[in-house]
């Protein structure tokens, strides 16, 4: 009579189903490992990366309309940010990775949307209005 669950007939061996969670296990744990493995590759490259400087002429880059525009550098305490802007949308999202540990957090998102339509906000002399006034009465 076979129980379910064990292995009567071969004592010292795991059963099936005692395989397939072991499976299951050793499978999850390699796919965690290989994303953090990927983030950890990508955080590195862009952390030590520098940026290139370019000598030829400058280019013209068109974008999709719904193309999204980012942003990256470094902090001070060595946290890489990232800036993502929807022009589309006109919503900015900040984001902090933690290259050693592979996490990313959402610090922050906003519309720009109606920052956009302000003439000036904590700006110094000569206002905005002031430099028109200053042309228009010349």
């Amino acid at each position: 009579m076979k129980i379910m669950g064990t292995n009567m007939d071969r004592p010292g061996r795991p059963s099936g189903r005692e395989v397939q969670r072991m499976t299951k296990r050793i499978t999850a744990r390699l796919l965690c490992g290989l994303m953090l493995v990927g983030v950890t590759a990508v955080s590195t490259h862009a952390l030590l990366s520098k940026p290139t400087l370019a000598l030829a002429e400058p280019q013209k880059h068109e974008l999709s309309r719904d193309a999204l525009i980012t942003h990256t550098q470094v902090l001070g305490d060595g946290t890489q940010q990232l800036c993502v802007l929807d022009p589309r949308q006109r919503v900015v999202a900040v984001y902090h990775i933690d290259a050693a540990k592979g996490g990313i957090a959402l610090r922050s998102v906003r519309s720009i949307y109606w920052d956009l339509r302000i003439n000036h906000f904590n700006g110094t002399t000569p206002l905005p209005e002031e430099i028109r006034s200053l042309i228009e009465h010349e």
